[in-house]
């Protein structure tokens, strides 16, 4: 590690972008085909150690990373965007939006944090971008708008609940399984469930009438999360109203649900 610190120091000393990404080439696994994540996130280190002060070359480094063939690089530029969206916010989206509909699903998993990132700390510039992209024509670009709502959540107050939710509403009724996995059991019953309880849980009450079988099912789902157990009273009465829904996902969905609240009550209190 320490002569790959000296090789990427001397390769930004010189604005050598192309030397870093063949330095992480030679640092990639045969099982991913990128860089171990360690890697990736010392190199990101260092960049911003570097370029933080100067906003100019670290958005040349960004453009250069997110639009290079390089899966490592896309991925360090997921990260790098946050730190310099506010002076090329235009650029910065399209970069995202990129890497987001990537074809490499690593690419993806680091494009949807750097997302949250971005929401987190450029949240009146980005969340409208992110409001056009849960109508996207990509299940990838609509599933890493799903994320970025509950990694943003995490240093977002519940001041924001109402908007991260509203971006949501659409996505809950949406066809794309790829999108329906990372919704409803782990966006909301992993993350905002834990985060705005009152807020989603009402919202969920305004939605379960819904004759819509995936808002339906993403409600049961969420309280299939492990992290929905302290919430299994309220859980149970959702749940009530969606048991004599007679759809086999529904089915499926709640009784899931219920095997994992059953737990809360089985479980000794902490």
């Amino acid at each position: 590690m320490k002569d790959l610190k000296k090789s990427v120091a001397e390769a930004i000393n010189l604005h050598d972008w192309e030397e870093i990404i063949n330095l992480l080439g030679k640092e990639k696994t045969n099982h991913a085909g990128t860089a171990p994540a360690h890697v990736k996130r010392k190199v990101t280190d260092w960049l911003l150690k570097e370029l933080k002060e100067d906003t100019a070359t670290l958005r040349n480094v960004t453009s250069h990373f997110g639009n290079s063939e390089s899966p490592s690089a896309k991925e360090i530029c997921a990260h790098l965007i946050s730190e310099c969206f506010g002076n090329f916010p235009e650029e910065g989206a399209r970069l995202l939006h990129q890497i987001s509909d990537d074809e490499n699903w690593e690419v993806r998993e680091w494009a949807a944090g750097g997302c949250g990132e971005v929401l987190a700390k450029h949240y009146d510039t980005f969340y409208p971008v992110i409001n056009v992209w849960k109508e996207d024509e990509s299940e990838k670009v609509r599933r890493a708008t799903v994320l970025a709502i509950m990694y943003a959540s995490k240093s977002l107050d519940e001041s924001h609940a109402p908007e991260l939710l509203r971006i949501l509403e659409p996505l809950m009724q949406d066809e794309s399984d790829y999108v329906k996995k990372n919704l409803g059991a782990f966006a909301i019953g992993d993350g905002l469930l834990k985060r705005y309880p009152n807020y989603v849980i009402t919202w969920l009450k305004s939605l379960v009438e819904s004759e819509n079988v995936n808002i339906r099912w993403n409600i049961a789902m969420v309280f299939s999360a492990a992290a929905a157990r302290p919430f299994h009273e309220k859980g149970e009465r959702l749940l009530a109203m969606l048991e004599s829904d007679d759809r086999k996902p529904i089915q499926r969905a709640v009784d899931k649900a219920r095997r994992n609240l059953e737990k809360a009550v089985k479980e000794p209190a902490k």
